[in-house]
């Protein structure tokens, strides 16, 4: 093989392989959703992914929320300083956590936290033979192991995303007073200034979106986890770093489609 078609065949194997991923993301979710109607015998297991997922990850967005809201808050007061009327801090505050501080970075502590859990947990039970043991035993693994945490990831990241949100405003609302000698009264009334309710859906849309790239993700790199400690380990760094990737990639081209 002469040298100049190396780069082409290098090229054309990375082709190859990204195809190949995404169209066992796909298989993954689809396979996923093929399960939603039996999801009414597996409540038990849904509720435990849901407080496993959501509940457990309060206190942490509860510290980031708050200290988003600060700084969100502090940088619109020192851009509008001396140009406009203080109450556009809190619209410019309020737009911003709703449409993307909010739901950003609650889906990348999520990844963090909860996707690299996910890819932990089943490359753990790859490695023991446990979803072999599933299949000899008849049960699916899509109904038992990933419907579950679909169901847990679209429901309780929306739900977080709002949490966030509240709490973002009420730390720009706590900066105002303390810090930036803004009123409660002129801070809401910005909140309330050129609000429009695309502004929360847009949230809950991408919200939606960034749980099911966890979801997928997490899903993936577990079942395609190496063997041994080190193994599960590689998985669980690329579950993160894919899933941070995406869910910038997607939030780009969710704002390029709500807000043309």
């Amino acid at each position: 093989m002469t040298w100049w078609r190396y780069p082409i065949v290098g090229i054309g194997r990375i082709l190859v392989s990204g195809i190949s991923n995404v169209g066992e993301l796909v298989c993954i979710l689809f396979r996923t959703i093929k399960c939603v109607p039996s999801i009414h015998k597996n409540v038990d297991l849904i509720v435990k992914q849901m407080v496993s997922i959501g509940v457990s990850s309060i206190p942490l967005l509860f510290v980031t929320s708050i200290f988003t809201g600060m700084v969100a808050t502090v940088q619109a007061e020192f851009q509008f300083r001396d140009l406009v009327a203080d109450k556009f801090v809190g619209t410019a505050a309020c737009k911003m956590i709703l449409i993307e501080l909010g739901p950003i970075l609650t889906a990348l502590v999520l990844a963090g936290r909860v996707g690299s859990a996910l890819a932990a947990e089943i490359g753990s039970m790859r490695e023991k033979e446990e979803l072999d043991a599933y299949t000899v035993l008849g049960l699916d693994t899509y109904r038992y192991l990933a419907l579950p945490r679909f169901i847990a990831f679209i429901t309780m990241v929306p739900c977080l995303t709002a949490i966030s949100n509240c709490l973002a405003l009420i730390g720009g609302w706590i900066v105002c007073v303390l810090a930036l000698d803004i009123t409660s009264y002129t801070y809401y009334t910005g909140m309330q200034y050129l609000f429009e309710p695309m502004d929360l859906w847009a949230g809950v849309i991408k919200s939606f979106v960034f749980g099911v790239i966890i979801f997928v993700l997490g899903y993936y790199h577990g079942i395609k986890a190496g063997a041994g400690a080190r193994g599960v380990g590689v998985a669980t760094m690329n579950v993160v770093v894919s899933s941070c990737l995406m869910i910038l990639i997607a939030d780009f081209a969710l704002a390029a489609v709500l807000f043309k």
